[in-house]
């Protein structure tokens, strides 16, 4: 995440990396998209991060859910 970019930013910007590689033939697995995604935001975000990874299932979720505002 770069420095005063918005989440909606990034995740334009994670989704047009991914799709492009997918069109290059690379795969991923939701949880590894779920991991990058997590591990790329700010400090801010480190609460957020935590109780994410405590209370989802990294492998099952959608990347998009990531997102969803509640």
């Amino acid at each position: 995440m770069k420095n005063g970019e918005t989440i909606s930013e990034l995740q334009t910007r994670f989704t047009h990396i991914v799709n492009h590689l997918h069109g290059l033939g690379k795969m991923f697995e939701d949880e590894e998209l779920n991991i990058k995604i997590l591990n790329c935001l700010t400090i801010t975000w480190e609460p957020k991060i935590i109780a994410i990874k405590e209370s989802k299932n990294l492998a099952t979720m959608m990347m998009k859910a990531l997102f969803v505002t509640p």
